[in-house]
């Protein structure tokens, strides 16, 4: 009869070499950090070539593409977006996904190439990549993702849209292209606060003051306000 203790240790092997949490190292996970950083693409290759999952999350849950996204290692990206193996659209612990990041840092090549060639996900279920392109007005962005299918009054987990984002950035230009294409005023986040009342808590009053222009022209009365915001009409 086989001893218990020495199955036990065959077991532990057997998992040790198949699993992606045992057949990798703290140290690969640190170098492949490094080298997404610092768009070290041979070391990565080297890494893979080891045995290192090319979706490996780095100590803080990002995995090693998103990393490479948010510091624009161009040769990294390309790589390990041309894996089989790689998930384009594994997000990190928070939610964000690669693409997401790339709309937030304003990386419009970046954002074309995942979005066109990878085919990751523009519209999904929590923030988006329109909503974190708007956060830093990134117009171009926006303009691309739009163009591609983003659903411009998709709300977030607490119910902010695009436009409120947008507002928030500052960026009127931005704005208008929201609103020319489609973005409702009248929703109301979880807390009851519309575009509108962005505009008035960020201190954006020129943005303000084109947004009640237009919600008189399309409802025919004065913006009401919203909780806890003064009306400036």
């Amino acid at each position: 009869m086989l001893n218990i203790k020495y199955f036990l240790f065959i077991l532990l092997a057997l998992v040790s070499i198949s699993s992606p949490i045992f057949g990798q190292t703290e140290d690969q996970i640190n170098s492949f950090r490094k080298a997404a950083v610092f768009d070290d693409v041979a070391e990565v290759k080297t890494l893979v070539k080891a045995g290192v999952s090319p979706n490996t999350l780095d100590p803080k849950g990002n995995p090693m593409l998103l990393v490479a996204v948010k510091d624009n290692s161009r040769q990294v990206i390309d790589y390990l977006a041309s894996l089989p193996a790689t998930d384009v659209n594994l997000p990190n612990k928070s939610g964000e996904t690669p693409l997401m990041m790339a709309a937030i840092e304003g990386n419009l090549a970046v954002v074309q190439f995942l979005a066109l060639a990878k085919k990751a996900q523009i519209n999904r279920s929590g923030w988006t990549p329109l909503q974190y392109a708007c956060t830093r007005g990134n117009l171009y962005v926006a303009q691309f993702l739009v163009s591609n299918g983003a659903q411009v009054n998709a709300l977030s987990p607490n119910s902010t849209t695009a436009l409120m984002l947008a507002v928030m950035s500052g960026n009127e230009y931005l704005v208008k292209f929201l609103l020319d294409n489609g973005a409702d005023l009248q929703i109301r986040n979880q807390q009851g606060l519309s575009a509108i009342d962005f505009a008035d808590i960020y201190d954006k009053p020129w943005i303000g003051d084109g947004l009640r222009s237009r919600w008189n022209k399309l409802y025919k009365t004065q913006y009401p306000g919203g909780p806890g915001v003064k009306s400036t009409n």
